[in-house]
């Protein structure tokens, strides 16, 4: 009887001990995912110019980040959404080239990984030079220095090509 009283005394206080346990680890749980941040870059736009032969090409960059694609998750479990950038060219003041540009237009020339868990977060104006303008564009995983450069090219027919950048970083010597 004795054994059953105590039983049916320290029942109870064992029952809310296991509880406030699945509270904690629940509210771990909690935490830890409130901790996971989602991070969108800052809408971009420049505008420049560049003269090439006779012609003055007039363009656009603009980013933004685009909530209907992908949000990539990192090892930390942030999140990130991927961008796209509009690319518009004018020459001599008349439309010359528009073109919207995400991750997946450089789809089939990056591996696995790199869809997975890469964003599209550079793009920038490189030459213009032989009747050709050419840009930068890099699909990285976001805050690493692991990215994918790549050049895209537009002709003087407006057509582009899409290849990636194999020319070596040259790093700058701060040695005095």
């Amino acid at each position: 009887m004795k054994k059953l009283f105590y039983l049916c005394l320290f029942f109870p206080v064992f029952c809310s001990c296991v509880n406030n346990t699945e509270k904690k680890d629940g509210q771990n749980l909690i935490t830890t995912e409130q901790q996971a941040v989602e991070h969108r870059m800052k809408n971009y736009d420049l505008t420049d110019s560049v003269t090439m032969g006779n012609h003055l090409f007039v363009y656009s960059i603009h980013r933004e980040a685009d909530d209907s694609l992908k949000v990539v998750i990192d090892e930390n479990g942030d999140k990130f959404v991927d961008n796209f950038y509009d690319l518009t060219i004018k020459r001599d003041g008349a439309g010359f080239f528009r073109r919207r540009f995400t991750k997946l237009s450089f789809g089939s020339q990056l591996d696995e990984t790199f869809r997975k868990n890469g964003i599209l977060d550079g793009f920038r104006f490189i030459s213009a030079k032989e009747g050709k303008l050419t840009f930068g564009v890099c699909v990285s995983f976001p805050e690493s220095d692991m990215s994918e450069p790549f050049l895209l090219t537009i002709g003087p027919d407006a057509s582009f090509t899409l290849e990636p950048d194999t020319t070596p970083d040259i790093e700058e010597d701060t040695s005095v």
